[in-house]
């Protein structure tokens, strides 16, 4: 059964530009995110991982308009609609309505609470900008969204300061789920917590995806915790897509040197003295100006001369759900985990 699309991102690109000299003109452009194009489907988890750096986090605030693109379209398909709206190009009035769909749970939830108001204010914040609920019916709200996401609704008068940081998450959570979004972008969501806390909201976050029938753009660089909770992961370096891929391919079956590189650095009970060999070398490339051809060549162990030229176009790597920007895929075998 073919999975209906959510999201569907095309040449997404966001430049910034640098400015020299006294007259403050452009001198070049970081290539933030250059050219990124996949899609996201209903009920869906997908990961996007990579070194801090990649752009990861950019396509996030990118797809929720908290940046404005500099190129490249990201349609999204409300159940509402027929046919989808363009997020890079929607109206200020569009945009209002686009982000009662589309909700963003960031890295440290301390500093995306406002200290000054009470867990109740800032759950509640959105159903009074909405109007969803009556001003009798806000305490009743906050309290079920606060037993949904695993906090006492005693607590709901308390300021943040009051909280631990898994508490603070979760509050987060609770905020994006007030208006019961079809997409939830997850900007390193649990990198900031302990790992047992982590473990506790990754659980929380796979049960309330079935339950409120969303889908999941999980961004982070650690690759144990997206293996744990994504269907599909989608491998950046340097502004540009490497690699995708359902997880099991990703995992098992890298087609990337990259990807090979990174599963290499995941932390294991037992040490691998072979997966030393695989460290990468050198420096990650400046954005501003990225190394011709494949920008992992000059970090890669396996690049020939054609690589310095290779214009890193994804192509099908073993199966058509599979997908490489690598030169070599097909002649390659590389180690998963």
């Amino acid at each position: 059964m073919e999975q209906k699309p959510l999201m569907v991102v095309d040449n997404l690109s966001m430049f910034f530009p640098i400015r020299k000299g006294f007259f403050n003109r452009i001198h070049r452009y970081v290539r933030a995110v250059d050219g990124v194009s996949f899609t996201i489907n209903k009920g869906e988890t997908v990961g996007l991982v990579g070194e801090s750096g990649c752009g990861k986090s950019t396509v996030g605030n990118c797809l929720i308009r908290l940046l404005t693109p500099t190129g490249g379209n990201a349609i999204f398909y409300r159940e509402s609609d027929q046919e989808g709206i363009d997020v890079t190009q929607a109206t200020t009035k569009e945009l209002r309505e686009i982000r009662m769909d589309l909700q963003m749970v960031f890295q440290d939830p301390y500093s995306s609470l406002n200290p000054r108001m009470t867990a109740r204010s800032i759950i509640s914040e959105p159903l009074t900008i909405y109007k969803r609920c009556k001003p009798s019916e806000i305490s009743d709200a906050v309290a079920h969204l606060m037993t949904k996401v695993g906090l006492s609704p005693d607590y709901m008068n308390r300021y943040p300061h009051a909280f631990s940081g898994g508490q603070r998450q979760r509050i987060c959570i609770a905020k994006a789920l007030a208006l019961n979004p079809q997409l939830m972008i997850c900007d390193e969501a649990v990198s900031s917590l302990d790992v047992s806390v982590q473990a506790q909201i990754l659980e929380l976050l796979e049960d309330l995806k079935p339950e409120f029938g969303m889908s999941y753009l999980f961004v982070a660089h650690d690759l144990s915790t997206v293996k744990h909770i994504s269907d599909r992961v989608i491998v950046m370096y340097v502004g540009k897509i490497v690699e995708v891929g359902y997880t099991d391919e990703i995992f098992n079956n890298p087609k990337h040197p990259y990807t090979e590189a990174l599963l290499a650095s995941v932390p294991r009970l037992v040490a691998d003295k072979t997966a030393r060999k695989n460290i990468l070398i050198g420096e990650v490339p400046d954005p501003s100006n990225p190394p011709s051809g494949c920008y992992f060549h000059p970090r890669c162990q396996y690049a020939i001369e054609e690589c310095k030229s290779w214009n890193q176009n994804l192509h099908p790597a073993g199966s058509h759900t599979h997908m490489s920007a690598c030169l070599r895929s097909d002649e390659l075998t590389l180690k998963g985990v």
